[in-house]
């Protein structure tokens, strides 16, 4: 076979497979805050993509294995083995990995915060340009139909005008 026993092909797969988990942990976690959202999807990015090298002893020490996989999975190889040494080393790339991950995590918030803020803003400053225009807006309808009511119009009608108006909602 062309492709078998590959460990390229082996770490494309497995980054494959953590995009996927990354992606849908993104969306599994929408109820959060965007602010804790990156940090928790950061961390587990960290988690899961950086590389530690490793070590397998077997019963016969010809048969040991050496190389390089993600630092969860030799820090649980090492767990399972009982083996405090690779357990140590795989740990602290662990922890390096987190902490990268919620620096990039974070530095993802802090790039995509400016955007929302200037989102936000956008939308107070169309929200004020229609207030002021349905308040010139009721201004005039106002001035006419006090006018109107004056003039010729029962006490009913201008009450019934009066409350019609009242009710109108104003149009966005």
């Amino acid at each position: 076979m062309l492709i078998s026993d590959s460990l390229p092909q082996m770490w494309l797969i497995y980054l494959g497979l953590a995009a996927v988990v990354l992606v849908t942990g993104y969306l599994a976690v929408r109820a959060l805050p965007r602010f804790v959202r990156w940090i928790v999807v950061g961390a587990v990015a960290g988690m899961i993509a950086v590389p530690t090298g490793f070590h397998v002893t077997a019963s016969v020490p010809e048969d040991s294995y050496g190389g390089t996989a993600p630092a969860i999975v030799a820090f649980a190889v090492s767990l399972i083995q009982k083996d405090g040494s690779g357990m140590a080393s795989a740990f602290a790339m662990l922890v390096l990995g987190i902490g990268a991950g919620v620096a990039a995590g974070l530095g993802i918030w802090w790039l995509g915060r400016g955007r929302e803020q200037r989102r936000r803003e956008m939308a107070r400053s169309r929200q004020r340009r229609a207030s002021s225009a349905d308040e010139e807006e009721n201004d005039d309808l106002h001035g006419e139909g006090l006018r109107a009511e004056r003039r010729d119009m029962s006490a009913g009608g201008a009450t019934r005008s009066r409350a019609a108006r009242d009710r109108q909602e104003p149009s966005l």
